[in-house]
């Protein structure tokens, strides 16, 4: 069975999730965004061990995080390689926010390449990796069949769906995706959030005002 651990980090709120399998105690680390001790502190706690870390996709407030954790711990970095110019410039897009960039270190890039279609794990969980463009170039999501949960980043909100004015987005690309990947998914299906409330699938289907019923 799958668990969550839901830890928001830095001042965007970043929902950064503990993924962990309860037969084999392993854990990923999906989207760690920054606060890379407060991650560790309650892996620690949750007695699991980190294998590997997923990325969604490469936005500063999503991967700030994964340069102090693998210093730290020894795991695999998964992720789109159509992403490697966010990744390279961390601290300069940071800078562009009127934050300090030492406090947002680059992002490595990733020792596993996903581009959808993959089948990655957290021990006995398997995932589907699907390709989910439109808030960036290189968006993933994460999607457990047999526990119905859906690690979507900043594809689709409760009640909202992610920004297109952002290099890379697009706002057609996005709704394409949530309708022909997001949608596609059973409606009981639990959609882990990039920020905000977690929701899911039938819910968003009648009642977001961009992409469900309300918006036709």
């Amino acid at each position: 069975m799958l668990h969550v651990e839901t830890i928001p980090v830095t001042e965007f709120g970043q929902n950064c999730r503990i993924l962990w399998c309860s037969e084999t105690k392993e854990c990923v680390i999906v989207d760690p965004g920054g606060e890379a001790d407060k991650i560790l502190a309650r892996i620690d706690k949750l007695g699991v061990t980190p294998k590997q870390i997923w990325l969604t996709h490469s936005h500063l407030d999503h991967c700030a995080g994964v340069a102090p954790l693998m210093k730290k711990r020894t795991v695999a970095l998964v992720g789109h390689p159509a992403e490697k110019m966010l990744r390279n410039n961390v601290g300069s897009i940071a800078q562009m926010y009127g934050m300090n960039p030492s406090d947002w270190p680059n992002c490595p890039e990733p020792s596993i390449e996903v581009v959808g279609g993959e089948e990655v794990c957290v021990g006995n969980c398997k995932a589907q990796v699907l390709f989910t463009p439109g808030h960036s170039p290189g968006h993933v999501s994460f999607y457990f069949p047999q526990d119905s949960i859906l690690a979507s980043g900043d594809v689709l909100f409760k009640g909202s769906i992610g920004r297109t004015d952002l290099p890379g987005g697009e706002m057609k690309t996005l709704v394409q995706s949530i309708h022909t990947k997001i949608f596609t998914l059973p409606g009981n299906t639990r959609v882990l959030c990039g920020h905000g409330e977690d929701t899911t699938i039938a819910e968003e289907q009648i009642s977001n005002p961009f992409v469900g019923k309300r918006a036709s």
